[in-house]
């Protein structure tokens, strides 16, 4: 696994994602604070920001394994662990922490696109994370706001609407819980074709990596290539900072030579 310069390569497609679901998490446990906590919608809520804050520590022990200073990532990082702990909902307002800091980087940095065309596998599994919690989010929301009211509906409880999303995004289609209510088919259609999609994007990211094993070995190269460029640049910088003092000290030489009157 590559190892990472904390500082250098902070802004990540990875980092990226903890972006976007950072915000969403803050947007779920605010509105948790609404819910009356016996309701179908808050469990939903509960266990999606479970699933992200799952996500999210999978991230942190990844990017901690690969980090150069172990000890530098935790200082900086170490509120993100206290903010990945499940069933504690007001730690996630910690979460402003990382996402000031994405946006700072964001705002100060010009090799997005660069960062995100030579990870593609790591943009990849990103966005897998990232459309898979829209979806359940979306899917266990909705369905439950449709279905959970009829009375010849199945789909009555957070649980219900959580599993149905699952058996309905991979595809699996078991039939023990399914939408009754026209509005519910739709949605069920619609994350069924996103399922598919999403399915198609893990084949493609473990087909490549089974097919090109040299991948991570090229883009090391690529990068060391890079710093090797710059490092040339620098010293022809200063070469020729070198010279023009050079020169300079010369021109000092000659006008303190002819300025000093001659001995007799």
């Amino acid at each position: 696994m590559k190892v990472i310069d904390d500082v250098k390569y902070e802004l990540h497609p990875m980092s990226l994602m903890a972006l976007v679901l950072s915000i969403t998490s803050l947007i779920i446990v605010t509105s948790t604070l609404f819910l009356n906590k016996h309701s179908p919608t808050f469990r939903i809520f509960i266990a999606i920001d479970t699933f992200i804050c799952l996500i999210f520590w999978c991230q942190l022990l990844i990017d901690l394994f690969r980090s150069k200073s172990k000890a530098a990532y935790l200082k900086h990082h170490w509120p993100d662990f206290i903010a990945s702990i499940p069933a504690i909902e007001p730690l996630r307002f910690m979460r402003i922490l990382q996402v000031l800091r994405v946006i700072r980087l964001l705002r100060s940095s010009k090799n997005i696109y660069f960062q995100l065309q030579n990870n593609r596998r790591e943009t990849t599994l990103a966005s897998i994370f990232l459309l898979l919690t829209v979806l359940i989010t979306i899917g266990a929301s909705s369905i439950l706001f449709v279905e959970g009211n009829v009375p010849e509906a199945n789909i009555h409880t957070a649980g219900d609407a959580l599993w149905w999303v699952f058996v309905t995004i991979s595809t699996v289609g078991y039939g023990d819980y399914y939408p009754v209510t026209t509005l519910g088919r739709i949605i069920a259609i619609g994350i069924i074709i996103c399922g598919v999609g999403l399915f198609g994007m893990v084949a493609g990211l473990i087909s490549s990596i089974i097919s090109d094993p040299q991948h991570e070995k090229d883009l090391l190269e690529k990068a060391h290539r890079k710093e090797w460029r710059e490092m040339l640049a620098n010293q022809q910088v200063l070469l020729a900072k070198l010279d023009r003092l050079e020169t300079k000290l010369d021109q000092l030489s000659q006008d303190k030579s002819t300025n000093t009157p001659s001995q007799h």
